[in-house]
């Protein structure tokens, strides 16, 4: 009966997106409870249709069963992420991270959130001082070494089309990364 359904474990982590991660997710869901599988499906589902709602309860509830999952919870700091909910997204992601601490994607999304997040601090600022301040020269060199990252490339010409008054990037940005949060 164990191999019939740790097979089938596999076959359901395969259909989820084949990683590691998923198969080992798969696993453990089916050793604890079968019943995860498919919140775990329907979780997914919710997120690419857009329905952050249900997308949200549902990893919270597999966050709640499987609280060392580091994928469930990268999967809830992507949602939190897609939302603006930087704070949020920054928890799920040291969640991930304190049950695996050697997972690339939390430490890459949770950079790009604190960078996104420090872009914003620095806009405030700069929308707030004078050319006399003496931080002046200091911030808008931060935003415009800031605004020339790729990870940052489309806050920097929201930021500008917004009409904010943030420095324009020196040099053309590179290709955005693959793996955003």
């Amino acid at each position: 009966m164990r191999p019939a359904r740790t097979a089938a474990a596999l076959a359901a982590a395969l259909a989820l997106g084949g990683c590691a991660s998923t198969v080992a997710t798969a696993i453990k869901i089916t050793d604890n409870d079968p019943d995860l599988i498919t919140i775990n499906r329907e979780a997914q589902l919710a997120y690419e249709k857009g329905e952050d709602a249900k997308a949200e309860a549902l990893y919270r509830s597999l966050a709640r069963r499987m609280p060392t999952d580091s994928e469930t919870w990268i999967r809830l700091g992507n949602l939190y992420a897609r939302r603006n909910l930087p704070e949020d997204a920054a928890a799920a992601y040291q969640r991930a991270l304190l049950a695996n601490n050697t997972e690339v994607r939390a430490w890459h999304n949770l950079g790009v959130v604190r960078l996104r997040q420090a872009y914003a601090a620095l806009l405030q600022a700069y929308a707030n001082l004078t050319p006399a301040n003496p931080l002046y020269r200091q911030v808008e060199a931060a935003l415009e070494h800031l605004a020339q990252l790729p990870l940052l490339k489309e806050e920097a010409q929201a930021a500008r089309a917004r009409g904010a008054p943030a420095p324009a990037p020196t040099t053309a940005a590179a290709e955005p990364p693959q793996e955003k949060p």
